[in-house]
C-alpha cells in the first residue's frame, strides 16, 4: 500500500487564557454623624484604580501534523486507465501473467497467453519503451517469469491516442516499473515456493539523493508444469474418395528457469534537465519433453500407420536491453525529450526427435535435430515536444524504429546423435529488415465538462526479407494515416461519460512472410506470403464510470471492424500431413 505524507512543521497553535479579576467590597462603615463635607466627598467619583499588569499568553508548539491518504487503486484519463499492484498479493509473490489476471479487460490463461477482450494481439511495453521479452514468439513464457514484484501500476490502453505505437489490435499494455522512494539506500528481499515445483525470489535495491536516483533488481523463477493434448484430423482420400481420420495423442513435460536483473539511474543536474538510463538483461531457459502418439486410420476404419514421437527440446533466450534519455523543461507544462533504445535478443531452438513405428512393421526413422535459431535486434529513437497551447495541450514527435533480424533454420539426420548430417534441401535460412517512421500530433481541451482529445499518426513501413536459401528477395514499401479521438465528460464528481475512436494495425512476422517451404512437424509444413498486408483494425468504444462507498464501476461498449486479416489456408497433401499458409481472407 502507498501512502502521501504531508507534514506542517512548526506550526504555531496559541492559547489566550482569560485575566482573572476579582473585585472585592467592603461593608460600610456607620457614620458617627452628619457631616455635609463628607457626605459631599463621597459622591464623588473615586480615581480609577491602575489597569492588571499584562499576563504573556500560554504557547504550545506542535512539532508535526501528518496527514496520510491513501494512492487510489485505479486512475483513469481520456485515454488510460491505471492499475496499482500494491495491494495485491500475486504482485508480492507471484508473476506478472497472476497479477494480470485481476487487471479489468485483461485476461491470462494457465499458460500465460495475454488477451484485452478476447484479442490476443495486444503490445506490451515496459516504462514505455519496447521489451524484447514480449514480442517474441515466448511471451507466454516470459510473462509467467517476471515477477510481479518489479512492477508498480499496469496502464491499460484499448484505444491508446496517436501518441503511441498502433501496432496490436487489442491495444497497448503499458509495465510501470517500481522506482526506488525515500532518502539513502533503500531494498527488500522476497522468496516462495509453491507446489507444482515453483520456486521464485528477488531482492530490489535503490538509492536517493538530491540529485541522483538509483534502482536495481534481480529475481530467478524456477517452475514445472505438463500438458496434454488431442488433435484429431480428417481429410479426403483422393485415391479412395473416403474420409480418413488421423489423431495425435501428446504429452508434454515442461520445465523452465532464467534469471532477470534491472538497472536504471535517473540525474537532474539542475531544474530544467533530467537524464536517464537503463539497462536490463532477461534469460529463459526451457526444457520441454514432448511425447506424442499418432494414428492414421484407413478406409476400413482400421489402423494404417502408428508411430510414437519422443521429442527433446532445449530453448534458450538471451535479451539484452539498454536506453538513454534527456528531458528538458522549458517553462511550466513545456518540455522536450530525446530517448534511444536497443534491444538484442538471442535465440537458440534445438529440438531433438526419435520416431519409433509400431505400423508398419519394420518401418523405422532416422533421428532429427532441428535448429531453429534467431538473432534480433531492435533500435528505437523518439522524439517528443510538449506544450501548452489556447488553452489546451498539444503533443507532437517523430520516431524511427529499425529491425535487423537473421533467422537461420536447419535439420540434422543420422542414425545416431553422434552421427548427425545437415540436410541442405530442408534448411531455411533468411534475413529480414524493417524500418517504420512516424510523426504524430494529439491536442487536447476542455470545454466545461467535455474533455476532448484529437490525434493523427502518419508512418511510412519498408521491409526487405532476403531469403538466402532460395534467393527470394520480397519486399513492401506503403503508406499509413492512424487518426485517434477520445472524448471525456463530466456527470458530476462521482461520473463520467467516455468515447474513443483509433485505428489500429498488426503486421504480419516474418515466418509468415517467409516464402519458402519449410518443415514444422512430422505431419506439418508452411509456406509463409510475401504478398499478406497488415491487418487494419477499427475501434469504437462507449464507457461509463462511477464511483460509489470507494469503489469504481465501470461498463464498456466496444465495436471493432478488422479487414485483411491473415488467415491461415490449410491443404490436406496426403498420408495425414497439412500445408498451412496464409492469405487476408479475414
Amino acid at each position: 500500500m502507498a501512502y502521501r505524507r504531508f507534514c506542517l512543521a512548526g506550526a504555531m497553535l496559541v492559547v489566550l487564557p482569560g485575566a482573572a479579576m476579582a473585585q472585592t467590597q467592603a461593608a460600610p462603615a456607620q457614620p458617627a454623624a452628619a457631616d455635609p463635607a463628607k457626605a459631599l466627598a463621597a459622591t464623588t467619583p473615586a480615581k480609577p484604580a491602575a489597569p492588571p499588569k499584562a499576563v504573556a499568553p500560554a504557547v504550545k508548539t506542535v512539532e508535526t501534523i501528518t496527514v496520510t491518504g491513501l494512492v487510489p487503486d485505479e486512475k483513469s484519463t481520456i485515454d488510460t486507465k491505471s492499475y496499482t499492484l500494491s495491494k495485491d498479493l500475486q504482485a508480492q509473490t507471484g508473476s506478472i501473467a497472476d497479477a494480470l489476471r485481476n487487471v479489468p479487460a485483461v485476461e491470462v490463461d494457465l499458460q500465460g497467453n495475454l488477451s484485452v477482450r478476447g484479442d490476443g494481439n495486444v503490445t506490451i511495453l515496459v516504462d514505455g519503451k519496447p521489451s524484447p521479452a514480449f514480442e517474441g514468439a515466448d511471451r507466454a513464457a516470459a510473462l509467467q517469469n517476471l515477477p510481479a514484484d518489479q512492477i508498480e501500476r499496469v496502464e491499460v490502453m484499448t484505444n491508446p491516442s496517436a501518441a503511441l505505437t498502433p501496432e496490436g489490435s487489442g491495444g497497448v499494455i503499458n509495465l510501470i516499473t517500481k522506482k526506488s522512494r525515500g532518502g539513502g539506500w533503500t531494498g527488500s528481499a522476497y522468496a516462495t515456493a509453491s507446489t507444482g515445483g515453483l520456486k521464485r525470489g528477488g531482492l530490489n535495491l535503490g538509492y536517493n539523493s538530491k540529485m541522483l536516483s538509483l534502482t536495481a533488481a534481480f529475481s530467478g523463477n524456477y517452475q514445472r508444469n505438463k500438458d496434454h493434448a488431442i488433435d484429431e484430423r480428417g481429410g479426403l482420400d483422393p485415391t479412395t474418395n473416403q474420409f480418413l481420420n488421423t489423431i495425435d495423442q501428446g504429452l508434454g513435460r515442461n520445465l523452465q528457469r532464467g534469471p532477470t536483473a534491472r538497472i536504471t539511474a535517473s540525474l537532474t543536474p539542475n531544474d530544467k534537465d533530467t537524464f536517464t538510463g537503463e539497462y536490463s538483461f532477461t534469460q529463459l531457459l526451457f526444457y520441454g519433453h514432448p511425447n506424442d502418439a499418432y494414428t492414421d486410420f484407413g478406409p476400413t476404419g482400421q489402423p494404417t500407420t502408428i508411430f510414437d514421437f519422443h521429442g527433446h527440446r532445449r530453448f534458450l533466450e538471451t535479451g539484452n536491453s539498454g536506453s538513454a534519455g534527456w528531458k528538458h523543461t522549458f517553462a511550466e507544462n513545456e518540455t522536450l525529450s530525446i530517448d534511444a533504445v536497443y534491444n538484442a535478443t538471442i535465440d537458440r531452438d534445438h529440438f531433438l526427435d526419435t520416431t519409433t513405428y509400431t505400423l508398419p512393421v519394420g518401418k523405422t526413422a532416422p533421428l532429427e535435430l532441428f535448429r531453429n535459431d534467431g538473432n534480433v535486434h531492435h533500435s528505437e529513437l523518439r522524439v517528443a515536444y510538449a506544450r501548452p497551447l489556447a488553452g489546451g495541450s498539444l503533443k507532437a514527435g517523430y520516431e524511427v524504429r529499425h529491425e535487423d533480424n537473421d533467422y537461420p533454420f536447419a535439420i540434422f539426420e543420422g542414425p545416431t546423435e553422434t552421427s548427425l548430417v545437415d540436410q541442405p534441401n530442408l534448411d531455411n535460412h533468411y534475413l529480414f529488415k524493417q524500418t517504420v517512421q512516424a510523426i504524430y500530433a494529439t491536442y487536447q481541451h476542455a470545454f466545461g465538462d467535455l474533455d476532448v482529445q484529437g490525434g493523427l499518426r502518419l508512418e511510412d513501413v519498408r521491409f526487405d526479407l532476403n531469403q538466402l536459401t532460395s534467393g527470394a528477395r520480397p519486399s513492401q514499401d506503403y503508406e499509413r494515416a492512424y487518426p485517434t479521438l477520445h472524448l471525456g465528460y463530466k456527470l458530476d464528481d462521482d461520473q463520467k461519460l467516455s468515447a474513443s475512436y483509433s485505428v489500429r494495425v498488426q503486421r504480419p512476422p516474418s515466418m509468415l512472410l517467409n516464402p519458402l517451404l519449410v518443415v514444422d512437424g512430422p505431419q506439418d509444413f508452411q509456406r509463409g506470403n510475401a504478398d499478406l498486408k497488415p491487418k487494419e483494425t477499427r475501434s469504437f468504444e462507449l464507457g461509463y464510470e462511477q464511483h460509489a462507498g470507494g469503489q469504481s464501476y465501470s461498463a464498456t461498449l466496444y465495436y471493432r471492424r478488422t479487414k485483411d486479416d491473415a488467415a491461415q489456408v490449410i491443404t490436406d497433401i496426403g498420408n495425414g500431413s497439412f500445408l498451412y499458409s496464409f492469405g487476408n481472407l479475414g
